[in-house]
């Protein structure tokens, strides 16, 4: 079976490896003109491995992941720590209960989180913010951050990209409590080069012949793919800026969020988290803004309108014996890369039967696989 990758970011990459070692005749495409996707890594200017597409940290609790990826890379031992920068004071994020005891009302912050409802309201983005963490700590750290990222009002979106991401811990922990974490030594791009190593592949083209091939894995966008027949899809994407050698305020946290600056969303330190000794730094400042001709789709924007608009075309794409949406872009789904890594995985059950499913049964297993 001839199957073509469109796409060569992580999704693309996991893909190919996992379809090439059931014996499939695979082959990559990809528009770009390198691999990796958004966590393609390169070096700066004066020597420091960094992420043009911003900060990516690995990290997973599932030890098939773990015995997955390090078949490709050895991992650095980095465990992301990230801080937060409120009032002018930087404090540790995940924030915790003691840290809001040294906070400007504190008193009225405790009182709201003890008089927080049992479940938390599902409504939207906003009620669910406010009912896990009270109305002073959502205006003081997530209503400004939020609305600079997706560039609409909190209230306007759904709870899907907030749920299970931010909690308020006891005491002042790492961001992510998984037991494996860390950054390829050698950065993204030659751990994805590893990956795909001995699969033909072809950089800065995305045009193919569907007669060439039994099946076409693509990651791109969903709603490209089928010519914007039923309108955009909203994304959001960043714009960066770097500082050399600026100053980092604590060499303990990664990245620090910036939830009240004008501009920028939060700046990361990519010596810090490739663990690199050297006394210079590359600092990278994030801008959140709209998609156009000149950015990448990066940040799906999870409204009702977009949800419905992509299932619209999810359906269209499922009647196609042939095409099969994958990964971020074609899922219209926000992933982290151990995420992309076990949706992928997940998928190959249903790539391989899916020319005996009728579009109906295609679309219900995709939906149950973005469920989980």
């Amino acid at each position: 079976m001839q199957v073509l990758i469109l796409g060569a970011g992580i999704t693309g990459c996991t893909l190919a490896r996992l379809m090439k070692n059931k014996g499939y005749n695979v082959s990559i495409k990809e528009r770009q003109d390198h691999i990796g996707g958004l966590c393609y890594t390169k070096r700066s200017p004066n020597g420091i491995l960094y992420e043009p597409y911003g900060g990516h940290t690995f990290h997973t609790r599932d030890s098939y992941i773990r015995k997955f990826v390090l078949n490709f890379s050895d991992f650095n031992n980095y465990k992301h720590k990230k801080g937060i920068f409120i009032n002018g004071i930087l404090r540790h994020f995940p924030l915790s209960l003691k840290t809001i005891l040294e906070m400007e009302n504190s008193e009225k912050i405790h009182k709201e989180i003890k008089e927080r409802p049992k479940l938390p309201d599902l409504t939207n983005f906003e009620t669910y913010a406010i009912s896990k963490f009270g109305r002073t700590l959502y205006r003081l750290f997530i209503y400004n951050y939020s609305k600079k990222m997706w560039g609409i009002e909190p209230h306007e979106l759904t709870t899907e990209y907030i749920q299970n991401r931010i909690d308020l811990t006891d005491s002042n922990t790492h961001l992510f409590e998984d037991d494996f974490q860390g950054l390829p030594v050698n950065g993204y791009t030659k751990f994805l080069k590893n990956m795909i190593d001995g699969i033909p592949i072809e950089l800065n083209t995305s045009d193919f012949n569907n007669s060439f091939y039994d099946l076409i894995l693509y990651s791109g966008r969903i709603d490209e793919l089928l010519k914007f027949k039923f309108g955009n899809l909203i994304y959001r994407s960043l714009r960066f800026e770097y500082k050399n050698n600026d100053n980092w305020e604590n060499d303990n946290y990664g990245s620090i969020n910036l939830p009240q600056h004008a501009k920028y969303i939060r700046k990361v330190n990519f010596k810090v988290m490739y663990q690199m000794k050297t006394d210079k730094s590359w600092i990278q400042y994030q801008e959140p803004i709209a998609l156009n001709h000149s950015n990448l789709p990066m940040y799906p924007i999870y409204t009702n309108q977009n949800i419905e608009l992509f299932n619209k075309y999810l359906i269209e794409v499922c009647k196609s014996d042939k095409i099969i949406p994958v990964g971020r872009l074609g899922l219209y789904k926000y992933l982290e890369m151990s995420q992309a890594i076990s949706l992928a995985m997940k998928m190959i059950p249903l790539i391989e039967n899916w020319k005996k499913l009728n579009p109906k049964n295609r679309y219900l297993e995709i939906k149950k696989i973005l469920k989980n």
